[in-house]
Parts: C-alpha cells; structure tokens; sequence
C-alpha cells in the first residue's frame, strides 16, 4: 500500500524514522533493530529503525554513513500485506543513488493452515 509518508533522521542517535502524518498508532511490534507502529487494523502507519546507518548497509550491502542519512535527499516507503508476510519497500535517494531495501516481516494475527491443524 502506497501511503504518504514522511522520514526523519536522527543522526547524533542514527535513528530513521518514516511515519504517516494523518494516521494514529494504537500499538507498536519491536523486531530487532526495527519498531513497526500499526494503526487498530493493523496497517503499518510508522517505522522506527535503530542504528540505521549499520542496519541499512547490511541490507542492501552498500556502505551508507551517518553522514550520507543526514544529506539524504528523499526517500519512498511502501508496504504490501501478503497471507502471513507484510513486505517493507524503501528506497532511499543518497548521493543523487536511488539505494532500495525491502524487509519482511510476519503478520501477528495469521493463522498458518499448517499449523492450525497441529496438536
């Protein structure tokens, strides 16, 4: 889903934060280096990621510096709910670069078929 997101970045704290300025967090999922915000439906509305200089580098297997976050030109955010899986586009503009990364991430309320037969 293609909302209109807006980003910060912290850099004395490398934190990146992408956030939907219209829609309100009613809970938050702590996933490593990532918290996910999630509206009452479940619909991503924030995305807060620590250490994000080293967290991205490691995603996309570029070099991306504190410094080249803070003059970071723009950057898109999307997301598209599969069965169990909610998949995290982000494409960052560096350095006149467009740097994609995707992050997936499973659903808390899907019931897998396989393990809704398990005893």
């Amino acid at each position: 889903m293609l909302s209109k997101f807006r980003i910060d970045y912290d850099f004395d704290e490398d934190l990146l934060y992408f956030y939907n300025e219209s829609k309100k967090s009613s809970g938050s999922i702590e996933l490593g280096e990532i918290i996910v915000d999630l509206e009452k439906k479940g619909e991503i509305v924030g995305l807060e990621m620590f250490g994000a200089s080293k967290y991205l580098s490691e995603l996309t297997n570029k070099k991306i510096s504190k410094e080249s976050l803070k003059k970071m030109q723009k950057a898109d955010f999307s997301f598209m709910a599969k069965k169990g899986t909610t998949i995290i586009k982000i494409c960052l503009m560096i350095e006149k670069e467009q740097v994609p990364a995707t992050i997936a991430i499973q659903n808390m309320h899907y019931k897998s078929p396989i393990t809704a037969y398990a005893h």
